[in-house]
């Protein structure tokens, strides 16, 4: 059944705004916002603040109270039927006397995928498909809780003739770019960058310019180089560190001792989708690969992105490294002014 109304469109509407409200704090669990309403008025609202805390729906019923009984849900998600680290949502909603659901998408978990929706109707609780324009909030859980691979994002900061470095100051784009920047960090599980770009820029990889939510930090470091003071070991955020099997010890134990986590792999040179494999299994859904060059130009050359952001400031230099495969993604693209720079914002697969 599909429904057109706008009232219906404005309230599943709310509920995705509530669900982008914690956007990056969920773990591997999907951005979900709730609202319930009776007799055309608003009684409950609610969203999946972090994983391990109640879910959308349960937090908006709980709002709503005895009110729940014959009322109306609205969820973007459809609402989980399987035990975690909450009891299901289709029990509490049964229980709850929640007349008729609205859901404006199928949840793509094979645990779920349409099971809540047959164990609702069994119940005598009408479900409504609801969909909303494209929404690319949960993009990245549709892609990581069927293939077990993290949604990856590229960004990148080049001049106008496609050069990463060569230029004065430590940063090549403006204030607002960096914030975007920033704003993007607090969406993801994980930044990652290579041991180069740690060792010439020895960067914090935090939100600090937004203040939302510092994502782990993983670096790929072949010989184990990493300095012990580095500000990406500061311990404000999970540490992640991909190394050879023939590292160090010593240094391996020193990482440990500030609470870093060290992955041992084969050889020095790792394919990215081996990377992304390890990645997965370490339960991070989403990364951004920040650099530098070579990591850039790797995860570009093997086609394992999902999105890139590419800002391109307004100047040019003659030394430094530049990447000819951006400008190739790039060209057919329009971009959007940030600040003193432009923006192009690609689609790997649509």
């Amino acid at each position: 059944m599909q429904i057109s109304d706008t009232y219906d469109q404005m309230y599943m509407q709310y509920a995705v705004t509530l669900a982008v409200k914690s956007n990056g704090q969920t773990g591997i669990n999907p951005l979900v916002g709730a609202v319930v309403v009776r007799n055309g008025k608003i009684i409950g609202r609610g969203f999946h603040r972090r994983i391990g805390e109640a879910h959308a729906e349960v937090v908006a019923m709980t709002e709503a109270g005895a009110s729940t009984r014959d009322a109306d849900l609205y969820v973007n998600l459809e609402p989980c039927c399987t035990h975690g680290y909450t009891p299901p949502c289709v029990d509490a909603i049964i229980n709850a006397g929640i007349k008729r659901v609205f859901i404006a998408e199928t949840d793509p978990n094979p645990a779920v995928n349409g099971k809540s929706i047959e164990i609702l109707r069994r119940h005598n609780i009408q479900v409504i498909n609801l969909p909303l324009p494209p929404s690319h909030i949960n993009r990245w859980y549709r892609k990581y809780i069927t293939t077990k691979i993290p949604y990856v994002i590229l960004k990148i900061a080049l001049t106008e003739n496609m050069k990463i470095s060569g230029f004065d100051n430590k940063y090549v784009t403006s204030e607002p770019a960096r914030r975007y920047v920033h704003a993007l960090r607090s969406q993801v599980g994980a930044v990652l960058v290579g041991i180069n770009t740690v060792l010439s820029d020895d960067p914090y990889l935090t939100d600090r310019l937004v203040g939302r939510h510092s994502p782990a930090r993983i670096i790929i470091d072949p010989y184990l180089e990493i300095p012990m003071n580095a500000h990406v070991l500061t311990p404000d955020a999970r540490r992640i560190v991909f190394t050879g099997s023939n590292s160090d010890r010593r240094t391996i134990e020193e990482l440990q001792k500030l609470g870093v986590e060290s992955i041992l792999l084969e050889g020095d040179n790792y394919a990215t989708m081996d990377l992304l494999e390890r990645i997965g299994m370490l339960k991070i859904g989403s990364i951004l690969v920040e650099g530098g060059g070579q990591t850039f130009t790797r995860f570009l050359q093997e086609k394992t992105y999902d999105a890139l952001y590419a800002f391109v400031a307004p100047v040019t230099v003659r030394e430094g490294i530049e990447v000819p495969l951006a400008k190739t993604i790039i060209e057919r693209e329009k971009p959007e002014k940030i600040g003193e720079d432009m923006l192009y914002h690609v689609y790997r697969n649509n």
